[in-house]
């Protein structure tokens, strides 16, 4: 059976944390690394310049838009579905796509569809839509999308169970994959799906997620390439290690040996691994206005930084002008209300700091030292964040302001431009509300992470 058994080595990719990654990443040997790029043929663009691209379980859109994003008016990839049950999150999809097809200078024409409807993946009629669809445009060249991540999540361990329903949903993303047959599959989910044993396999320590699903994949003809990936390699300012899967179909003419360990993924950009120092968190917040605990003016007015500012400042530039429209306003730049008890605990909370600092303080748990390290987390200005997940619920702090992050700074932090939006409802004309808008952020797949990886694919 092709490279399956090459998955079973997945076990060995998770990253534990940010320094032990970082030590492990210091060590590794950046010569050997860049010998293993790879041989690229051009196989993939070689028959059309227009890559059809289906996203499942999209969200708000943005690891689609990084792929539309990757491409230029000449070569790049054209969306002709996308599947999102969640009618908020539709919602978010819908205003982020036309807004990236109505104002992007890279955009091919046509590039995504003018509106979305409902679709579920668990529903065989739903995924007839889909088979539908790809009928109809001849074919799909690249299938992309990560299901719900609850299953496998750290922040709920609770949920390592072959029986959690979110577990399914990876089997529906494979068995779409199976009836699509593209020519080339990236899946993106949370490292749990490294460990987490199938549904029928509970007693089996031996079979992980990952391994039953690579099974599948290979024997529906795809080498298959899994790796841990840090967010912070590319250009993103938060180190977020997310397990990739890259499948390439045997139609390509690929082999595994012609790639290296690092195997089919972009070498990176950034860091120990990269030729450039990683973007920090003041790169990426720090010309943002000033504001109070609890701001909730949705749009506010903005001195944007001058072309001179930007010119010294790569992130920011992408954020400001990835679309090609610039606007003299920031959006989403409101905070959760914290009460006044917690704010003075921030008061005491130095740059990297967290809960140990008030220990004292926190009266109110009954067992303080069971609380998790990234709680009452200040981030450091100087280094890229931590990882973005529900920041409110974290309790993560501004790195100078006692107050917790904005929607817009962890939307930056996530690398999503400025304009990139989320709807708390399908009134699109309804603007309040930050629970639905944290929740769609801390499930998106880093922007810049997945721009990346797109580019990379287009010389395959």
């Amino acid at each position: 059976m092709p490279n399956a058994a090459h998955v079973s080595k997945s076990k060995s990719l998770y990253r534990a944390n940010i320094k032990l990654s970082n030590e492990f990443d210091e060590k590794l040997d950046l010569q050997k690394i860049s010998a293993q790029a790879g041989i690229l043929q051009g196989l993939l663009t070689h028959a059309s310049s227009e890559l059809k691209i289906i996203d499942l379980f999209a969200g708000a859109g943005g690891m689609g838009l990084g792929f539309l994003s990757a491409g230029t008016r000449k070569a790049g990839y054209k969306l002709i579905s996308a599947a999102e049950v969640d009618p908020i999150y539709l919602c978010s999809l819908q205003k982020n796509y036309n807004y990236f097809a109505n104002y992007s200078k890279k955009a091919l024409d046509e590039c995504c569809p003018n509106s979305f409807e409902a679709l579920d993946l668990r529903k065989s009629i739903d995924r007839q839509k889909i088979v539908d669809t790809v009928n109809k445009f001849g074919g799909v060249d690249v299938l992309i999308g990560g299901s719900p991540c609850q299953g496998f999540s750290q922040s709920n361990r609770s949920s390592w169970s072959p029986d959690n329903p979110y577990n399914q949903l990876v089997d529906d993303f494979v068995t779409c994959v199976v009836d699509l047959k593209p020519k080339v599959v990236l899946m993106e989910n949370v490292q749990g799906i490294l460990w987490t044993p199938p549904k029928g396999n509970a007693d089996n320590s031996e079979i992980t997620v990952i391994e039953h699903i690579s099974k599948k994949l290979a024997k529906a003809g795809y080498i298959l390439f899994p790796k841990v990936l840090d967010a912070a390699w590319y250009g993103v300012p938060q180190h977020r290690n997310r397990f990739f899967l890259l499948a390439l179909h045997n139609s390509l003419g690929y082999k595994l040996e012609d790639f290296g360990d690092w195997g089919a993924f972009p070498k990176p950009t950034h860091g120990h691994l990269g030729k450039q120092p990683y973007v920090t968190v003041a790169q990426a917040i720090s010309d943002l206005p000033i504001i109070e605990n609890g701001e909730n003016r949705i749009f506010q007015d903005y001195t944007e930084p001058t072309n001179e500012e930007l010119g010294h400042n790569k992130f920011l530039k992408k954020m400001r002008h990835l679309s090609g429209y610039s606007r003299e306003i920031i959006e989403g730049h409101v905070v959760s209300k914290q009460a006044d008890y917690v704010i003075e605990r921030y008061k005491h909370i130095p740059e990297g700091g967290n809960w140990k600092d008030i220990q004292h303080m926190l009266t109110n748990y009954a067992d303080v030292k069971n609380t998790h390290s990234n709680i009452y987390r200040r981030l450091k200005g100087y280094e890229p964040s931590i990882t973005i997940g529900n920041y409110r619920k974290s309790m993560i702090i501004h790195p100078q302001q006692n107050r917790g992050l904005s929607l817009r700074e962890a939307t930056r932090l996530q690398s999503l431009p400025d304009w990139f939006t989320f709807c708390n409802s399908t009134d699109v004309s309804y603007q309040g509300g930050l629970t639905h808008k944290q929740q769609q952020l801390a499930n998106a797949v880093s922007f810049l992470l997945t721009e990346a990886i797109a580019k990379h694919i287009l010389n395959f």
